[in-house]
């Protein structure tokens, strides 16, 4: 059997040595260097991660204030059709009773103006047949060389105008 003292004598102590350098350098390596940089790391993909989050978050209440600022235009453009249909029917329902007024006022109008009318053509008609009747007793009263007395004159007046009325009016 070998004996421990051959053992030692014959090991490689350099490769001993290597080796325990080397699991020296990987602990004080996780120690100081990897432990550190690994918690970097964890708290830096969390950050990333609370950002992504905080992200679509975000994202996702954008998107509702979208949808509730187009459901906002889209009732207030109903509420404007209709504002603005109700006003075309009120401007077509005052347009309508406008239309009726003026109609009214110009019947009115024609009716007052054909009485008006009516009223100075009669009184026109009468104008004339004193005019006329005027004249006639003149001639008359030349043609006799006298003058006609006042109740002479009314009678000759009363009985020209009903022979000459309808010849005049016609």
């Amino acid at each position: 059997m070998l004996e421990w003292g051959t053992i030692v004598k014959n090991l490689n102590w350099t490769l001993i040595l290597n080796i325990v350098a080397f699991v020296l350098l990987v602990w004080i390596l996780k120690r100081l260097l990897y432990k550190p940089i690994l918690t970097w790391l964890d708290r830096r993909r969390e950050l990333e991660e609370k950002r992504l989050r905080d992200a679509a978050a975000a994202q996702a209440h954008a998107q509702r204030l979208r949808e509730e600022r187009e459901a906002l235009l889209a009732k207030a453009n109903r509420r404007a059709r209709a504002i603005v249909a109700q006003a075309e029917a009120e401007a077509q329902d005052i347009l309508r009773d406008a239309r009726r007024e003026a109609r009214a006022q110009v019947q009115e109008l024609l009716v007052e103006g054909e009485k008006a009318a009516a009223r100075l053509r009669e009184e026109a008609l009468a104008d004339l047949r004193r005019s006329y009747a005027e004249l006639v007793v003149l001639g008359a009263s030349k043609v006799l060389a006298r003058e006609v007395r006042t109740g002479d004159h009314e009678r000759l007046l009363a009985e020209l105008t009903e022979r000459l009325g309808p010849q005049l009016l016609g």
